[in-house]
């Protein structure tokens, strides 16, 4: 059989498919002369002044605990602009049975491909949210999923590392989500020597969303997190990043801060770190947009980048590479050297996006947004990417597909697709 991917458009041909949607600009990739600057009132945005006048009375006037976390679906959108759209095929396929929700997932040394997502085992009792943790083998590139089994954990927002000795790190928020919930002082880690049929629990002491985790040349593992957060507190936390190290596959832990050059007062959480085949580090993180008007991460969180060219004990001022809204980060890079940055859209239209970055993180192009996932909802995202073995991508994440379907109203799904 042919490979389905061989006859794609090339030229300005974005990921789309099932009636999904991808931004073009009149011009190709923009390259800025200088780097993001984060807009200081989400109110005002706009490429011109008088732009920005009319947006402000667009987005003005919202009572914005009137929304479910401040989300209006407009939250400091540029609305003086009109879109193009250009559709290229891709293969979508459905993980497991609906209620299921976030994942992680990595590329095992044979090709096999593995993802972990979790489900509220408690339909809606806010009072007893726990989420048990599945984990999926594909051997197929992702066109058809196979449940391994549960794993020892519950836990949302799971992630997944394959180490060069053939094993697997998973690790998870931990816990319990009802009323009065207190994000403890540590995570669910496992590991599994069996390609994710069985798993070992730990945990590793801290607070802070599991992302993702490096691993590193040598086998060890690298994981970059804010060094202390609350996330029912904006204002509660470390400025700084906690560089924690494991030299066993996760079993014992070391712990070192990496100093940020920004702002002390600033917070932030849900890291997202990467090393780049030239040395560097860099992470994504999740804070709270400059002059909110709400201090709600959701909808005016906002996606900024750093790097580190000392091994993460000194970090670069952060930049935005967001818009309002934007979050859930995670960073890929591909094998021509471009970057992937991989979000979720807090605003309409609510689903999956990525930008891409050709000049290793400096700048972004986000004028041309690929729209990977539709959600009927703003509940979605925590996207995750890995490029497969014939340069195409793979990108898993959670939407709601069911909106006035409760209790199961989310899925996990894939999604397999190529940049030109």
């Amino acid at each position: 059989m042919k490979h389905p991917f061989k006859r794609l458009p090339v030229l300005f041909a974005l990921a789309l498919t099932w009636g999904l949607a991808v931004p073009v600009a009149t011009w190709a990739w923009l390259i800025n002369a200088s780097p993001e600057v984060e807009a200081t009132n989400p109110e005002r945005v706009g490429k011109t002044e008088l732009d920005r006048t009319r947006n402000a009375t667009l987005l003005s006037g919202y009572d914005y605990d009137k929304y479910v976390v401040a989300i209006t679906g407009y939250n400091g959108q540029d609305r003086q602009e009109v879109v193009f759209w250009n559709r290229q095929h891709a293969v979508r396929t459905r993980v497991g049975p609906r209620g299921n929700y976030k994942c992680g997932m990595t590329v095992l040394k044979d090709g096999k491909l593995l993802l972990a997502t979790c489900k509220n085992n408690n339909d809606e009792d806010a009072t007893k949210k726990i989420f048990d943790i599945f984990v999926y083998s594909s051997t197929d590139n992702g066109e058809t999923w196979e449940i391994i089994g549960e794993t020892p954990l519950t836990g949302k927002e799971p992630s997944l590392t394959a180490l060069p000795d053939g094993s697997v790190v998973l690790s998870a928020q931990k816990g319990y989500f009802g009323p009065g919930t207190k994000y403890k002082e540590e995570i669910n880690l496992a590991r599994s020597t069996d390609g994710g049929r069985t798993w070992k629990r730990s945990v590793l002491r801290g607070s802070d969303l599991p992302r993702n985790m490096i691993a590193e040349k040598d086998g060890s593992l690298l994981f970059v997190r804010a060094a202390k957060f609350d996330w029912s507190q904006a204002n509660v936390g470390s400025p700084n990043f906690q560089l924690c190290r494991s030299r066993d596959g996760g079993k014992s832990w070391s712990f070192a801060e990496g100093l940020i050059k920004w702002d002390k007062k600033r917070r932030f959480g849900e890291v997202s770190a990467i090393r780049l085949r030239d040395g560097r580090l860099l992470a994504t993180i999740r804070s709270l947009q400059k002059g909110a008007p709400n201090k709600d991460m959701h909808g005016f969180g906002i996606t900024l980048l750093t790097e580190s060219r000392d091994d993460g004990k000194t970090w670069s001022r952060p930049r935005a590479i967001s818009r309002t809204a934007e979050v859930h980060a995670f960073l890929t890079e591909l094998k021509d050297g471009r970057l992937l940055a991989t979000y979720s859209n807090y605003h309409l239209p609510f689903g999956v996006y990525a930008i891409v970055s050709r000049d290793g993180g400096r700048t972004w192009d986000r004028d041309h947004p690929v729209q990977l996932a539709l959600s009927t909802h703003n509940q979605v995202g925590w996207p995750v990417t890995v490029q497969l073995g014939d340069g195409s991508l793979l990108t898993g994440y959670a939407l709601t597909a069911y909106l006035k379907q409760p209790p199961d109203k989310f899925v996990t799904e894939t999604v397999r697709w190529r940049l030109p």
